[in-house]
């Protein structure tokens, strides 16, 4: 006898028997279906609500080393004041988990690498904060946009010698990679130019507040895929007010 065969038998004998009786053999041969498709439903409807209720992004703030495992509510609640961002409705988003170890990369710093360079690629980073060592490493990928996109040059001189500059001649694509030393030789034929990239934070009461950075002087800068670099820009002069 096979399955189907069985199962007809099994509805024959169920004739005239009670609720109970029809659910328990309902129960016995097909729950493990029930299950599966509960959970499946549960998931979609759950994925669903998150993409339907999500809010929108009124900023992307990733920062990197700032040797605080304490979270950003502080600069968060007082970014969102200053930019007078309706929290109920956006998303600030400020990141200070990352840990980055350019000197010597583990798993944790390849997979924040990793992390960092999808959010720019989807777009979805919008500002960049950290030491020098990895700001510089980005700064080589060509990965910040020129501040005199955003700022005006009458800004630029207010922020004096806090702008941080980046010589074209050395970003990676314009250089070759030397596998000896395992750095990259400056192109003599490439054109060298000051491009403005970040601004250091001196003694940033700000992130002082947050335990940030403790004797350090990291730079932030604006991602080059930004899609909100206006919001990004009051970001750093909400930084530096």
């Amino acid at each position: 006898m096979n399955i189907n065969e069985e199962k007809r038998h099994q509805w024959q004998a169920l004739k005239g028997m009670g609720f109970k009786a029809h659910w328990d053999y309902f129960w016995d041969y097909y729950k493990i279906h029930v299950i599966v498709a509960l959970i499946v439903i549960i998931g979609i409807a759950s994925f669903a609500k998150e993409i339907l209720t999500r809010k929108p992004d009124a900023l992307s703030v990733t920062i990197v080393n700032a040797a605080n495992t304490q979270d950003a509510t502080l600069l968060h609640d007082e970014f969102a004041e200053y930019e007078k961002i309706d929290t109920s409705q956006y998303n600030v988003l400020i990141d200070s988990s990352s840990v980055i170890n350019i000197e010597n990369p583990d798993s944790y710093t390849v997979a924040n690498s990793e992390r960092l360079y999808a959010m720019i690629a989807a777009h979805d980073l919008d500002v960049l904060m950290a030491d020098k060592d990895v700001f510089d490493n980005y700064a080589k990928s060509e990965l910040f946009l020129d501040l005199r996109e955003c700022f005006s040059e009458e800004e630029l001189k207010s922020f004096g010698d806090a702008v941080y500059y980046f010589d074209t001649a050395d970003y990676n694509s314009n250089g070759e990679y030397d596998m000896d030393t395992g750095e990259y030789v400056k192109n003599e034929n490439v054109k060298s130019e000051l491009i403005p990239v970040g601004i250091v934070l001196n003694d940033n009461p700000h992130l002082t507040a947050m335990g940030f950075y403790p004797g350090v002087s990291p730079i932030v800068g604006l991602a080059v895929s930004s899609e909100r670099t206006d919001v990004g820009a009051d970001f750093i002069r909400f930084l530096m007010q």
